[in-house]
């Protein structure tokens, strides 16, 4: 099983198609879950908890992600 950190989590979901946060969550989900052989909805959790915190820093703000409805 590969280990991922929270950065390359985050990374993953930068590197998502266009499409509305949730479907680029989806895809990033999907992805670590390979990769890692965790399951979808744990990588999917994982990274929600990573974008919140990456959200939290004012130094680096994600492109597409907010906690607020999609526009």
């Amino acid at each position: 099983m590969v280990k991922m950190t929270k950065d390359e989590m985050v990374e993953w979901f930068k590197s998502a198609p266009e499409g509305s946060r949730h479907q680029r969550m989806l895809w990033a989900a999907r992805k670590i879950a390979r990769l890692t052989g965790v399951t979808e909805g744990g990588a999917y959790q994982v990274l929600l908890g990573a974008l919140i915190e990456a959200e939290r820093l004012p130094r680096d703000s994600i492109v597409g992600f907010s906690m607020t409805a999609d526009e």
